[in-house]
């Protein structure tokens, strides 16, 4: 008998989880606040502070979903930059479907959270990838991959700040190509820009399969007000 209560009591807790990460997605760390959380997981208060004693314990339950395993495995693909690109746009319109991860990384864009384990692992991921690009000769051979890592890291945590709709995906993959058309003449060897798709996700993530809006540096998109 004690199995059934215990699933019941992981399942509340993933509850109010789910509904954390939503509320700090949409509201941000001093924006949400535990009664919008308690009413989004429909749990009761005793039920809500049974597993969490406050609103710092949901934020760090939230941003644990950082330190799991999933969250920088994509398929490595024979361009390294490319596998860095589709990482970052999971990171940048993480999946409606995973409240808990979208809830993370607008607070890892916060003061509180900065230098967070979170943080640090995607800083980490990114030097990685970058180093292995330099390796494979995809980089310009001026550039330092850490230095490039925390230019990026600090866009993606400013664009999940400040992003004006949290879930208006397709606006922040745009945001996030702009960085990107701005930043790989700099670091890209020339041959290789014209054919990375910077609207690429990683796959299971919102419309990853859909390839009718694919961006290049070569094929930029219009500018406001359509084209002529």
């Amino acid at each position: 008998m004690a199995q059934p209560k215990q699933e019941r009591a992981r399942a509340t807790r993933q509850r109010v989880l789910c509904a954390a990460g939503e509320v700090f997605a949409e509201y941000g760390y001093h924006g949400a606040s535990v009664g919008q959380i308690m009413d989004r997981s429909h749990v009761t208060k005793g039920a809500l502070y049974f597993h969490f004693a406050s609103k710092e314990e949901m934020a760090a339950g939230v941003l644990a979903r950082l330190q799991e395993p999933d969250i920088t495995e994509i398929p490595a693909g024979p361009v390294r930059l490319q596998t860095l690109i589709t990482l970052i746009n999971g990171y940048a319109d993480p999946p409606l479907t995973d409240p808990v991860l979208r809830g993370a990384l607008r607070l890892i864009g916060e003061p509180e959270f900065e230098g967070s384990a979170g943080q640090e692992r995607l800083h980490l991921t990114i030097t990685g990838l970058l180093t292995d690009a330099a390796h494979a000769g995809e980089l310009l051979s001026h550039v330092a991959p850490t230095d490039t890592a925390e230019l990026i890291t600090t866009v993606l945590a400013g664009l999940r700040r400040f992003a004006p709709e949290p879930k208006a995906g397709d606006a922040a993959i745009s945001r996030i190509a702009v960085m990107w058309r701005h930043l790989l003449p700099s670091i890209a060897i020339p041959a290789l820009i014209p054919a990375l798709d910077l609207q690429r996700r990683p796959p299971g993530t919102t419309d990853s399969d859909d390839q009718s809006a694919k961006a290049s540096l070569s094929s930029p998109s219009p500018p406001p007000g359509g084209t002529n």
